[in-house]
């Protein structure tokens, strides 16, 4: 989202990372790739900043500077702390509950709007800052990452809120992942939206909340009915906003991989059946098909090629279903070895987060899951999933057989033109 800094304010592009304790902003002074690629902030420019210190006391001419480094996986950000007034915009796709403003007014601030404390960065390397399509990053942790409460946003924005609504909701925030190009990505601040949700919310409680992170644990791991033995003495898994993949311990990897790799359907892609994923909390499950977590891959070995798209395949041992045999559906997955956080720790990144609304409270430390509810909107690869229903496959007589658009390996522009305009009829014109 977007967010506008200092005065006048500042359009900076940020993103929002529950695996991290500050906001960080690159400045004016940082002159590696990692910061001119960006955005960045200059304190002389805002009439509203002021240089401080970490205990928020201004700096004195001539004195030593406080300054943080931070590390990002394979990168470090180093910068001093500045306070300035952060603003929201409709363009930020962040909602806030009405009453957090009234702290904001009473201090002078527009409605939208938060004075907290920030790292400018005066380095940011460029593995893997000076990729990133983001100016900075918004820190979203619990107060054990930060280096001291004002860095850490969530607090700055419980204490906005009149002391008589410091309730539940005003330390929690809610997570809305899109789907597809018919939605788009929402935070909403100081409670959350219930229009995102399929079902109620399931509640696991954080483990050891001092650490900063979100971290829940793992109660048991499943691959369809197989329970995995790793786990029975314990898991745990952060649920990370900044993480694009689900990442596990390196050395459950490969047994993972080779539990949830399997046969592409008809189709060619991995959107249907397949091996489930199941993380036990203590009394919910989150789940994971191959819609989320994986993507095809042509064989290495090679395959004799047919132009007609089913001839390409074989019956699956299992269930008797037909599958591909040059395409498999290869499990997108990391490994992770965080030694100071556990041994056994999963990230549980955006194939979760898309699937499941989530709801991170900051005043009981705990994270809430509940399905989410997206806009239906068919992708190419969803609407290939439909082609057989679209073009009638299961006919009842060899004169229909013979009627049926061929099927080509490759849909061309036509068959997709076709199969688009077939859904937009009524269902009954539509099926067979």
């Amino acid at each position: 989202g977007t967010i506008n800094v200092g005065t006048p304010a500042l359009a900076m592009t940020v993103a929002f990372d529950t695996g991290s304790g500050h906001l960080i902003l690159p400045s004016a002074y940082c002159k590696t790739q990692g910061c001119k690629a960006h955005v960045r902030y200059k304190r002389s420019a805002s009439q509203s900043g002021r240089d401080i210190q970490f205990n928020g006391t201004a700096v004195e001419k001539g004195r030593f500077r406080d300054s943080l480094s931070v590390e990002f996986g394979s990168g470090t950000a180093t910068g001093v702390v500045i306070e300035d007034v952060i603003c929201f915009g409709p363009e930020t796709n962040a909602t806030l509950a009405d009453n957090v403003w009234d702290g904001s007014r009473k201090d002078g601030l527009e409605s939208g709007c938060v004075k907290m404390n920030f790292l400018a960065a005066t380095h940011l390397s460029d593995d893997p800052f000076a990729s990133f399509d983001f100016d900075g990053i918004m820190g979203l942790s619990l107060l054990g990452l930060s280096q001291t409460p004002r860095l850490n946003f969530m607090h700055m924005l419980y204490k906005m809120f009149p002391e008589g609504h410091r309730s539940c909701s005003a330390q929690s925030f809610g997570v809305f992942l899109a789907c597809n190009s018919a939605e788009d990505s929402e935070i909403s601040f100081g409670g959350w939206d219930e229009g995102h949700l399929h079902e109620e919310l399931s509640w696991s409680n954080v483990e050891d909340p001092s650490r900063g992170h979100w971290i829940l644990p793992i109660k048991g791991l499943r691959v369809d009915q197989e329970p995995l033995s790793f786990c029975d003495d314990g898991c745990i898994a952060a649920v990370d906003s900044g993480t694009a993949l689900l990442s596990v311990p390196t050395f459950t990897f490969k047994h993972i991989f080779s539990l949830l790799r399997h046969d592409a359907d008809l189709t060619g892609h991995c959107q249907g059946f397949g091996p489930m994923l199941h993380f036990e909390f203590e009394d919910f499950s989150v789940s994971l098909g191959p819609k989320e977590y994986s993507a095809p891959r042509a064989r290495k070995t090679p395959v004799e090629e047919v132009d007609e798209l089913y001839e390409n395949g074989a019956r699956d041992g299992d269930d008797g279903a037909w599958r591909r045999r040059d395409i498999r559906c290869f499990p997108t997955l990391m490994t992770l070895d965080e030694e100071d956080l556990g041994g056994k720790l999963f990230l549980l990144g955006e194939p979760i987060l898309r699937k499941y609304y989530t709801v991170y409270d900051g005043l009981k430390k705990r994270v809430g899951f509940g399905r989410a509810k997206h806009v239906v909107a068919l992708t190419r690869d969803e609407l290939l999933l439909k082609a057989p229903e679209l073009d009638a496959v299961s006919v009842k007589s060899q004169r229909q057989v013979l009627s049926q658009p061929r099927r080509r390996a490759i849909p061309t522009m036509f068959d997709i033109f076709r199969w688009r305009s077939k859904l937009q009829q009524p269902p009954a014109m539509v099926l067979a």
